[in-house]
């Protein structure tokens, strides 16, 4: 819009003078302030809604053997960061913050970031049950809100299936990590059986209700194989890209939840570790 003015009359619209044009986007209305949303601020939207609603019971069927489930992820972390100086570390999608508490227990300095604030009150009820201090912060994984080249490793579970913008992501775990620091993706093949063919409902309803045009727009949303991710990293500055699967958590998923595990998991979770390369 050039020139011109946007009246509010009650719930009505009104322009004086000049034609109000949208392409590709929506008005929304919220406490009064009229707001532009593009596409994908939609979606983020619909993705942040269904989090929060996931918040009250993600992960709450192994709540029961976290001490289990965190000395699994200690051990792989003292394989692969190969140090026992304190480092500063990020989780990102933090969710109930397992990783971050985890690592947190070792000793390190940890930072989760998620998009959802109910998200991390879990993460915070865990970390106080398990007597770590792990700072929370709320941001979006596309656009974190920390600052640059800061951390030492920057880590993921089961996030980078649901960005609009994969590409996104990893530029920002470039940008968060110091010059050869580390990056660690997990992540898994969701939404497909295995002769490759698509689940019909991997999710409860509300997934289904939320995601349904959500979906089709993420692009590792399906294949999301580690071949796929390691490629991703390789063009946005990173090397030494190796990947495994995940076996021993795999077996602890389903020794602590068959049905589950049934249901979700084709194969085990795989791991990419990726280094940043040196910019000097």
């Amino acid at each position: 819009m050039t020139g011109g003015t946007v009246e509010m009359t009650g719930e009505t619209l009104e322009m004086t003078g000049e034609t109000l044009e949208m392409t590709g986007e929506t008005l929304e209305m919220t406490d009064g302030i009229l707001e532009v949303k593009d596409g994908i601020s939609e979606m983020k939207d619909k993705i942040l809604e269904y989090w929060d609603y996931r918040s009250s019971d993600y992960h709450t069927e192994y709540a029961k053997c976290m001490d289990e489930e965190m000395e699994i992820w200690k051990s792989l972390f003292y394989e692969i960061l190969l140090t026992d100086k304190k480092i500063r570390a990020v989780e990102i999608g933090t969710g109930p913050g397992i990783l971050a508490i985890s690592l947190a227990s070792m000793g390190h300095d940890v930072t989760g970031v998620d998009l959802s604030e109910n998200m991390l009150e879990k993460a915070a009820e865990n970390a106080r049950k398990k007597g770590v201090d792990v700072s929370l912060v709320q941001g979006d994984a596309e656009e974190i809100p920390l600052c640059d080249g800061e951390y030492d490793f920057v880590l993921s579970k089961y996030l980078l299936w649901t960005l609009p913008q994969p590409d996104k992501f990893i530029n920002e775990c470039s940008r968060l990590l110091k010059d050869g620091g580390l990056m660690m993706i997990i992540d898994g093949l969701w939404f497909q059986n295995p002769d490759g063919t698509e689940k019909e409902s991997s999710r409860n309803d509300r997934f289904n209700e939320l995601y349904s045009g959500v979906k089709p727009n993420l692009p590792l949303a399906k294949n999301n194989t580690p071949e796929r991710i390691t490629s991703l990293a390789q063009s946005h500055g990173f090397e030494a890209v190796s990947w495994r699967f995940l076996e021993d958590y795999d077996a602890f998923l389903e020794r602590n939840d068959p049905s589950g595990h049934s249901a979700g998991y084709i194969q085990p979770p795989h791991m990419i570790l990726a280094k940043k390369i040196s910019q000097t």
